[in-house]
């Protein structure tokens, strides 16, 4: 039931306003008279714009049904239509007691009804009834009110990563529910075991103020050690409160109510809202805190493995970068031998030629005839170089349009002299009009690269190496073939051969097919292997149109 409730009575009779009035405020109510139908609706628009938060000035309306000016039911109609107002009881009171009139009136939204001359003690009982109904509907009213709230408040802050939005979406939304005049938010360092002031509201400003509580120092400092709730109405008298807190604000406090915040039974900090505005903290503003804290918690926790996440995510991306450039260097090295003689030869060439040129006397058409060679060696020697420069140096460059023949062509005449000194047969299968795809193109001739010299090493004594590519079937990608005819993979060594370290030769660092298989998964494609002991095997790398990633 609703305490001192305020009571319009409207009848254009004194006598029956002065008798309702002296009734019910013998009750301890508070009774508005309006003797018209005017002066009633004047006094419900006016209670209409009372300020937010505040109680409804009007709580229940007790209204005769003959009024000269408007009768009782179009004042009870315009109540039960306003949205402001629709929630207010309204007793009917005729004089005629009719059953048309009885149901006319509860038909337009009327709550109860009373018959004159009616007894003091039915209008009293009467009266209560409806305020007890009154006051649980707006309990409910207001719990939907605050659910509804708490609702926006959990879908804002668990919308979001970024730790300073969250804290300050929690703040704005906890002071807009509980209706307080400011509030804080502290987390505790677990390395220096202090209480940081995190987020402080004042009023709709957010401020910042560096400042630290010891564990068991102020009230936010006892909810933490203890892991418990506090609610102090009088905050200056209280032995727990910190004054040095007000004094580094700049603010006054006479009440707080304080909750932890936990994430699975461990606190990490505490949320405080202080001075509520229209009346004192109670048990519901307690379970409304907690509940806050509760979805405050979790989505700090969220942002802070995504924090963790995010780093160890940068962490692995670099190693990741330096594994793939350290498996190009190690597939240099086994190129290092083929590429020396591939160098020495335009260098013996160009020696001989100068050597020819200072040290014999030629006429003069000769020494611009091996000049001339000297120069072609260099070129030769300069293309070699560079293709080895291409391959060699740390890339940055992203996602491209890319030719496959080209890296395949490409990768082919950086390991020409590897692929002659080992005896090995190149057959190419090339489609037409493959199309073209967008990757990296250093990394996809690093893989490539390692493909052709493992189908090398694989052929000891020679071999042919067989290079198909064609377009998926369904047109959304295409697959490259490597197809060697050596020793070939038992089903075991299939099974492991993309895995970090694994290899089947006495040397090598087992990276180059994992760091390869990375690379192609990186593009959203896949790499396969079929093969059988002492028949050779096929890796098919299989790559889309377009990188989803």
């Amino acid at each position: 039931m609703i305490d001192k409730a305020n009571i319009l009575v409207v009848d254009d009779e004194v006598e029956t306003v002065d008798m309702i009035s002296f009734l019910l405020e013998s009750q301890g109510y508070t009774v508005i008279p309006a003797y018209s139908g005017a002066e009633a609706l004047e006094i419900l628009q006016r209670g209409i714009h009372e300020p937010a938060g505040s109680r409804p000035l009007i709580d229940l309306v007790i209204l005769d049904i003959r009024i000269p000016d408007v009768d009782g039911y179009e004042i009870c109609q315009v109540i039960k239509q306003d949205a402001h107002l629709k929630y207010i009881p309204v007793i009917m009171v005729t004089g005629l007691g009719s059953v048309e009139d009885t149901t006319r009136g509860l038909a337009i939204g009327a709550d109860d009804y009373v018959s004159k001359p009616f007894r003091a003690a039915e209008l009293v009982a009467r009266v209560k009834a409806m305020l007890r109904v009154r006051a649980m509907e707006q309990e409910l009213l207001q719990h939907t009110r605050e659910l509804a709230a708490l609702n926006e408040i959990n879908k804002a802050i668990t919308s979001s990563l970024d730790l300073d939005q969250i804290l300050s979406q929690a703040m704005h939304g906890i002071r807009q529910i509980l209706h307080v005049e400011a509030g804080s938010l502290l987390l505790l360092d677990e390395d220096s075991g202090l209480l940081e002031f995190k987020k402080i509201l004042s009023g709709s400003q957010e401020r910042i103020v560096e400042f630290k509580l010891k564990l068991g120092e102020g009230i936010a400092g006892h909810v933490v050690r203890d892991g418990k709730p506090l609610l102090v109405l009088d905050a200056q008298h209280d032995p727990r409160f910190c004054p040095r807190v007000d004094e580094a604000i700049g603010f006054v406090t006479r009440s707080i109510l304080c909750v932890p915040l936990k994430v699975k039974d461990k606190i990490i900090g505490a949320i405080e809202v202080i001075n509520k505005l229209d009346s004192q903290f109670d048990e519901n503003d307690l379970w409304l805190l907690n509940y806050m804290a509760g979805s405050v918690a979790i989505a700090l926790e969220n942002a802070r493995l995504y924090t963790e996440l995010s780093d160890f995510a940068r962490e692995l991306e670099k190693s990741q970068a330096q594994l793939v450039q350290a498996e190009k260097l190690a597939a240099m090295g086994r190129l290092a031998a083929s590429i020396a003689h591939e160098i020495n030869n335009p260098l013996q060439a160009i020696h001989n030629c100068l050597h020819l040129t200072l040290k014999k006397p030629l006429d003069e058409e000769k020494k611009i005839r091996y000049l001339g060679m000297a120069q072609e060696e260099v070129e030769r020697l300069i293309t070699i170089v560079q293709r080895m420069l291409e391959f060699y140096r740390p890339s940055r460059e992203g996602m491209a349009p890319t030719d496959v023949h080209t890296i395949i062509e490409n990768v082919l005449a950086l390991s020409s002299k590897r692929l002659q000194h080992g005896k090995i047969t190149v057959t190419k299968k090339l489609a037409p009009d493959l199309p073209v795809i967008h990757a990296v193109r250093g990394q996809l001739k690093q893989v490539f690269l390692n493909l052709v010299i493992n189908a090398v090493e694989a052929m000891p004594q020679g071999g042919e190496l067989c290079i198909e590519t064609k377009s998926s079937e369904d047109g959304e990608g295409l697959s490259v073939a490597f197809t060697d005819t050596g020793v070939g993979l038992s089903e075991k060594e299939q099974e492991n051969i993309f895995e970090p370290f694994f290899t089947t030769k006495a040397t090598g660092t087992g990276l180059g097919l994992s760091v390869s298989y990375g690379i192609i998964e990186r593009h959203g494609g896949r790499i396969e292997v079929q093969s059988e002991l002492g028949k050779g095997a096929t890796f098919t790398v299989h790559l889309p149109l377009n990188n989803p990633t």
